[in-house]
């Protein structure tokens, strides 16, 4: 998302930068939260980076349109778990510039993301949309990324215990699945 410093902005102000379709799949050995785990991951999509005209053009938006699946297997126990999402995560839906090359993007990531168990059952849903407001510096480049300065989660709308969880709850719910 921010890498890009992105989203959408009025088709008058914005014309298109870059436009990808992805698809990948990978697996590597990691450990999370403290367990040796293998990753495997897919995903499929479609990313799009917009350049701002005028007083935006510092500005890049992007949006993705994402279904991916991580499944983590335990290397001892090969006990697992999957995360899955479907949606559109980092869409720009506004830049306001804060002078020279700093902007506030207000970004938006609607969709569901699902954890569940290695027998398929869920243990979290999140599903909604929820939008963050982010200062970044655009460097002044004329290309893609920068660096955040701040960032504040705003409106959320729809159940998110995922995003209620911090790194001790996410990895508590880790070890009761694959511990």
């Amino acid at each position: 998302t921010v890498g890009l410093a992105a989203g959408w902005a009025a088709p008058a102000q914005a014309t298109i930068y870059d436009h990808e379709k992805l698809s990948f799949s990978e697996s590597a050995e990691e450990e999370l939260c403290g367990l040796a785990v293998r990753r495997d991951s897919t995903a499929k999509g479609t990313i799009r980076v917009r350049t701002g005209k005028g007083k935006f053009d510092q500005a890049f938006f992007g949006s993705a349109s994402i279904r991916f699946t991580d499944t983590f297997t335990n290397l001892e126990t090969q006990a697992s778990f999957s995360i899955s999402g479907t949606g559109v995560f980092g869409k720009d839906i506004k830049a306001t510039p804060l002078g020279g090359d700093v902007f506030e993007f207000k970004v938006q990531d609607s969709g569901t993301i699902v954890v569940r168990d290695g027998d398929g059952r869920v243990v979290l849903r999140d599903a909604g949309s929820w939008v963050t407001l982010i200062e970044f510096d655009t460097l002044g480049d004329s290309a893609p990324g920068g660096e955040i300065i701040d960032e504040v989660l705003g409106r959320v709308s729809g159940p998110h215990p995922g995003l209620e969880m911090d790194d001790d709850a996410f990895c508590a719910m880790v070890e009761d699945l694959i511990g």
